[in-house]
């Protein structure tokens, strides 16, 4: 399977017809190939098996194995922290969140690989500095089983994921047993409102409100994530950071919209100091039935987009391999003794306990 963004942002096309699209498709056969809009979001699936070298989630398998030469792809020791990162879950995130920065990058400009050069904001936020004459957007995302990425015609785009903890069944059990709170580091004792709480500062009354009166447990906690997927998207959208009092962004949501496994919403709006903000749109899916997404991105696009043309179009995430971000890599970052040493710092990192 092959992802590929086309030059200067103005098309983008998907090879092998096995790729799971990620959005109600833009089409216009060309030679067999599928062209797209210029806007894509994508997830890679991992999780750490007894060694880094075989990564796996659900259905998807990387097949060709993460190891040394990996390493090598891209800078690591100049223009990240990664050596530094305590647990290998952590590792293998940023390494994949880097990769689908650059791959994107380089199919969407054709800068060679090793030309491709990011820096950050002010406030963190990381972006494109060379090429430097480019307008498009793209954000990563890393949480429970997934890297994500999204990418807009325009500078101003925002990714979040995050998992809802159906494990919370089992802390639910463990509470029969009056185990203290966060016994074990599990978190057992808490409820779905202590959860709630421990955002309080955080949201606005209206989102207090619906999140607190939601009838069951499990549905307190899926506003609670809903909610927070959406103030990351947006906070990572603008590059401002977090603000000081993140209450004052309000989500109005629309309940009688059905939040769920197969949903595409688009119907929420968000207010700054009562003031509704309608430069932006929020698309609300969920990448599996655990994982729930949400990309926040500029309402105006450029005429140059071809999205403009079907501003209804669906998109959905799509997985992808390995060997795709692997494709245009060439080697950057030369380690003495052929990387060994890296590789065994690698695989010698703890893993979380949660």
């Amino acid at each position: 399977m092959l992802l590929f963004i086309g030059e200067r942002c103005q098309s983008m096309a998907v090879y092998n017809a096995k790729l799971v699209y990620y959005l109600f498709i833009f089409l216009d056969i060309v030679q067999g190939h599928h062209r797209l809009d210029p806007y894509a979001n994508v997830i890679v699936g991992w999780s750490v098996s007894e060694a880094p070298a075989k990564m796996k989630n659900l259905n998807i398998y990387i097949e060709k194995p993460f190891n040394v030469s990996h390493l090598r792809i891209f800078p690591i020791l100049k223009e990240s922290n990664i050596g530094e990162l305590l647990c290998i879950e952590d590792v293998i995130q940023c390494i994949l969140g880097r990769l689908l920065l650059r791959h994107a990058a380089h199919v969407i400009t054709g800068t060679p690989w090793e030309q491709i050069e990011f820096k950050r904001t002010e406030k963190g936020k990381p972006y494109l500095s060379n090429p430097s004459d480019t307008k498009f957007g793209m954000n990563i995302t890393h949480q429970g089983d997934y890297v994500g990425f999204a990418s807009s015609c325009t500078s101003k785009i925002g990714v979040d994921l995050m998992r809802l903890d159906k494990e919370r069944k089992v802390f639910q059990q463990l509470r029969k047993y009056k185990l203290p709170k966060n016994y074990g580091n599990t978190g057992a004792g808490k409820t779905a409102d202590d959860y709630i709480n421990s955002m309080a500062k955080s949201a606005s009354l209206n989102e207090l409100r619906i999140m607190r009166s939601q009838p069951t447990e499990s549905m307190k906690m899926t506003m609670f994530y809903r909610y927070w997927c959406l103030k990351e998207a947006i906070l990572k959208a603008t590059g401002e950071g977090i603000l000081d009092d993140l209450s004052r962004i309000d989500f109005q949501v629309d309940m009688n919209d059905r939040y769920r496994p197969g949903c595409f919403l688009t119907s929420t709006t968000v207010l700054l100091d009562g003031k509704l903000q309608d430069q932006w749109i929020f698309e609300e899916t969920f990448v599996d039935g655990n994982h729930a997404a949400a990309v926040c991105k500029e309402k105006a696009l450029p005429r140059c987009c071809l999205f403009r043309k079907d501003p209804e179009a669906k998109l959905f995430f799509s997985k992808v391999s390995l060997e795709n971000l692997l494709e245009y890599a060439t080697i950057m970052n030369p380690l003495a003794d052929n990387a060994t040493a890296a590789y065994e710092n690698l695989i010698n990192k703890p893993r979380k306990t949660f």
